[in-house]
């Protein structure tokens, strides 16, 4: 009962305080955000942001459906543009495949646009401005876990398919070799070179394990350069579609030809490698399961999310003046809403 009485002196000490920011920040005048005639690139930002805000608050059923459609997507970009590199000729041509699964992969987002889904690494582009107190981050933290388990889901319903369909199998196992040589082996640099000519995990080194994780790292931030660019290009174009895909394509080239490591993407080859060792299709070490996590999945993710802070940051500098308003404009609906919810208490 004396907890209680305190809690409720605590919230009402805390209501009290919110107000009075609530009026300070009615008094800002966001007309400019809703501007139609701003430079492009002040546009994409604008929109970008208010996108991801609004998304961090959908339902949590939405929020895992989006993932699970994405996971979809990248899977099936995953294995069209697979198996279209490798009709080519696959290591004999490897120059010309390599642009073929970039150009085929890219075009995964096309299928976002049109069809719906959400990525882990889109959401990063709001972690920045976590630190600017303009949500929970409980919210924010729940938002990017339901969506990347949805990806993961998603992408492990397409693979198991896709592993049953027996393609994998197929022209003396050639296919699968070359998954094994261009993704699996290529994914993990050296430490892949040493599990995949069977030397075993004898062999591995401190200085290669750390070497690997250090270039996936920071791979992965590079990678999220361009996720969140991507995002925001798509943007810029004022709801110009044709000139969004244009983008789209352009910058999701750049990413795959770079071979730079997505949190997201890596999954399918997590859950190729997962699957082959639960079907025994093919010979291959099964320690490639955890050293595939570890040593590739965790440093995805941490460079992921540097990266997208890294790039809002210096964009958020770019576009100073709108990324102050935008800031206020969440701020103040973030305290209608937890003064609400402290009322409801």
């Amino acid at each position: 009962m004396i907890l209680k009485f305190f809690n409720k002196k605590d919230n009402s000490v805390k209501i009290q305080k919110y107000e009075e920011e609530i009026k300070r920040l009615e008094e800002e005048d966001f007309s400019s955000l809703y501007n139609q005639d701003i430079s492009y690139h002040n546009y994409g930002y604008v929109h970008t942001f208010r996108t991801i805000s609004d998304g961090l608050r959908l339902q949590n059923v939405k929020q895992f459906s989006a993932g699970i459609l994405a996971g979809f997507w990248i899977s099936l970009a995953y294995v069209g543009a697979i198996l279209a590199s490798y009709s080519l000729g696959g290591d004999a041509w490897a120059s010309l495949s390599k642009i073929v699964f970039s150009a085929v992969f890219a075009i995964v987002i096309v299928l976002i646009s049109f069809l719906g889904g959400g990525f882990v690494t889109a959401h990063m582009w709001y972690n920045r401005t976590m630190f600017k107190g303009v949500e929970r981050w409980t919210v924010f933290m729940k938002a990017c876990g339901l969506v990347y388990l949805g990806n993961i889901i998603g992408m492990f319903i397409v693979v198991i398919i896709f592993q049953l369909s027996g393609t994998m199998t197929g022209e003396g196992n050639s296919i699968w070799e070359y998954f094994v040589h261009n993704f699996i082996e290529k994914k993990l640099y050296n430490v892949g070179h040493v599990m995949i000519a069977g030397f075993g995990l004898s062999a591995l080194t401190s200085k290669i394990i750390l070497q690997a994780v250090l270039w996936t790292f920071m791979s992965a931030i590079l990678c999220n350069f361009l996720v969140c660019l991507a995002t925001q290009g798509s943007k810029s174009t004022k709801g110009n579609a044709v000139a969004s895909m244009i983008m789209y394509l352009f910058i999701l080239f750049y990413f795959a030809i770079g071979g730079y490591q997505h949190c997201v993407a890596n999954w399918f080859i997590a859950w190729m490698i997962i699957t082959n060792a639960i079907l025994a299709y093919q010979q291959i070490d099964n320690n490639l399961v955890w050293i595939f996590l570890l040593i590739n999945i965790l440093p995805s993710i941490l460079g992921n999310w540097v990266g997208a802070l890294i790039i809002g940051y210096f964009m958020g500098i770019f576009n100073k003046e709108f990324d102050a308003l935008l800031v206020k404009e969440a701020k103040l609906r973030f305290l209608r809403e937890e003064v609400l919810r402290l009322k409801s208490k």
